[in-house]
């Protein structure tokens, strides 16, 4: 039962106006998420932001299993690393179990590019790309990704679906939703702050995979520094 990595939800647009996103990194700490299927949790993600001057590391967790009777049916983990400063990626790691198949991505910035390897094989991207780990609200401004757990440019287009209602916890919050389609397909809704409140995906079997905030508190408003667009 392959549950990751295909992705293709296309929700209604809605009659709202329009908000811009505010941009920037969130500030040092942890953001943790759960993620459900059917009605059941089937697993966490967390992302771990730390600041050290202009310097930010960002870490990515996804830890994902699909039982069926105490049994596994499918199980999907990734752990990926971002090496930002001044602004720019300058580097991007990942490792992937992703049931049984293994993937491991490097990127490394060499001037103007990104350079490096997915399962040995080379890769040479643009330097101003991101990562698709859709914490970043500059996300809504790309017309590429890089693919997380494969290290490849995905053409992308972003639609503005306007300002919609999201549960977190037993409160709903009010979040800009984004409809990200093209080779990269995601829905994301970001809170006031800029942070990502929830995400949902369609995966192979066509179920929904939804990432919702663990925290209420932080889908509240509060400023944002400078975006992070290389």
């Amino acid at each position: 039962m392959p549950i990751l990595l295909v992705f293709g939800l296309l929700l209604p647009a809605t009659a709202d106006a329009a908000v811009p996103v505010p941009a920037g990194f969130p500030e040092s700490g942890l953001t943790s998420y759960d993620v459900w299927r059917e009605g059941s949790k089937v697993g966490t993600y967390s992302v771990d932001f730390r600041h050290d001057g202009d310097k930010v590391t960002v870490h990515t967790r996804i830890r994902i299993a699909v039982s069926l009777l105490f049994v596994t049916l499918y199980r999907f983990d990734h752990d990926a690393t971002e090496d930002w400063a001044d602004g720019k990626l300058m580097r991007y790691a990942s490792t992937t179990d992703d049931n049984g198949t293994d993937r491991v991505v490097l990127l490394v910035r060499a001037g103007d590019a990104l350079r490096g390897t997915y399962n040995a094989e080379p890769l040479l991207l643009p330097g101003d790309i991101i990562p698709g780990t859709m914490w970043n609200p500059a996300t809504i401004d790309q017309k590429a990704l890089i693919e997380p757990t494969v290290g490849q440019t995905r053409a992308v287009t972003v639609l503005d679906r306007g300002m919609e209602a999201v549960k977190v916890g037993a409160k709903m919050v009010q979040a800009h939703h984004y409809s990200i389609t093209g080779a990269l397909r995601r829905e994301v809704w970001y809170g006031a702050d800029g942070g990502v409140v929830q995400v949902v995906f369609v995966a192979k079997d066509d179920s929904l995979l939804t990432f919702t905030l663990s925290n209420l508190a932080l889908a509240a408003s509060a400023p944002a520094p400078a975006a992070a667009k290389p």
